[in-house]
């Protein structure tokens, strides 16, 4: 199983990963920011209430039922928009961290990975010297 996880961590392009990790963290706070400037925008209410109409009182009372039923479905539909929108910010934000603290490592991984090839070939020639000795 973990073989598996392994091979698509390899697959995956981390280069193009890193390089994107800003405009990823950069998007969702422009996604934020317009939603949330659409969520104060609306708060103003289009309330139908006051408005007089001719005619048959019960098909408007229905119309206007109708119509606060919708407004009710769009501000709650405008509250999930605006709670994934800060859901979106904070995993960019965390990606953003995430690949930061993957790089630091990858570079960490390198350095060691150096220092461990140059002790590896200074035992070597120290065994080569001790043995010629």
């Amino acid at each position: 199983m973990a073989v598996g996880w392994v091979a698509v961590l390899q697959m995956v392009p981390w280069g193009e990963v890193i390089k994107n990790a800003p405009k990823v963290a950069d998007g969702a706070v422009k996604l934020w920011n317009s939603v949330s400037k659409k969520k104060s925008l609306d708060g103003a209410g289009n309330e139908i209430s006051g408005v007089v109409l001719p005619g048959d009182g019960n098909v408007f009372g229905q119309f206007e039922h109708q119509l606060q039923e919708a407004q009710a479905r769009i501000d709650d539909l405008q509250t999930q928009v605006v709670q994934s929108a800060e859901v979106i910010k904070e995993l960019a934000s965390q990606n953003a961290q995430l690949v930061a603290q993957i790089e630091a490592n990858r570079k960490a991984v390198t350095v060691l990975g150096v220092v461990v090839a140059l002790l590896v070939i200074g035992a070597i020639v120290q065994a080569v010297v001790l043995f010629n000795a």
